[in-house]
């Protein structure tokens, strides 16, 4: 057992004051994802069922709730989704394979447990090509709809969010893989007890997603594979 630490139990921050309250019409949340191998996803589903509880509002199943990796989420009009997979299919052509590397656990300000990732410059330079082919096309860039996946922000996360569409980028980007969120209130005292397990995996498949209004994948729109 792990007992939470200064990050884990941080302070909770103030949401956008500037951002839309109305979801725009004829819109759609999407989600460029990494998605693990088979291996490692079913590893991922076990250890989120493992933590199962009335505390926690959801875990993987692999079918309806499976594991991903988001790299770049944001909001689009309808009409701009053929543009969204062009440029990423562009995109995905110059993308080379590299080791998704495990490093441990971590519990977020808004309640998210998850499989955290080292931060490499491969990770780095991916979200980087992404954000900059995406980010123009996304709506309302500088004032976006309040999603509801939006956790509380640092004044770096909104910045982030109001330029690109997505709060966790550069410097701050978390690669990660999400288990579980704990209802409000519920959140351990201590951290809790996860199987030991190596979670790397040599990344193959990008995906693109439709998500819903938590910002959780359903819909696939494309698949790449990576090498």
């Amino acid at each position: 057992m792990y007992l939470l630490g200064d990050c884990e139990k941080a302070s909770l921050f103030p949401c956008f004051t500037t951002s839309m309250d109305k979801k725009p019409e004829d819109s759609l949340l999407i989600n460029v994802c990494i998605v693990p191998s088979e291996t490692v996803g079913t590893q991922c589903v076990d250890i989120s069922q493992s933590v199962a509880s009335p505390n926690t509002l959801f875990a993987l199943d692999g079918v309806s709730k499976f594991p991903h990796m988001t790299v770049f989420m944001a909001r689009f009009a309808k009409k701009e989704v053929e543009n969204v997979l062009a440029n990423t299919e562009r995109v995905m052509q110059e993308v080379k394979s590299f080791l998704c590397e495990h490093t441990g656990y971590f519990l977020t300000a808004g309640r998210y447990l998850e499989v955290s990732y080292r931060k490499s410059d491969a990770f780095l330079e991916l979200q980087k090509v992404l954000v900059d082919s995406l980010k123009d096309l996304r709506i309302n860039p500088g004032q976006p709809y309040q999603e509801s996946y939006f956790a509380p922000y640092t004044s770096e996360q909104e910045k982030n969010a109001k330029e690109t569409g997505y709060d966790l980028v550069g410097e701050i980007y978390r690669p990660h893989i999400t288990l579980t969120r704990y209802a409000e209130g519920k959140v351990p005292e201590e951290f809790p007890a996860l199987k030991a397990a190596s979670l790397n995996f040599p990344l193959h498949t990008i995906c693109v997603y439709e998500a819903d209004d938590n910002g959780a994948v359903f819909k696939k729109l494309a698949e790449h594979q990576i090498s």
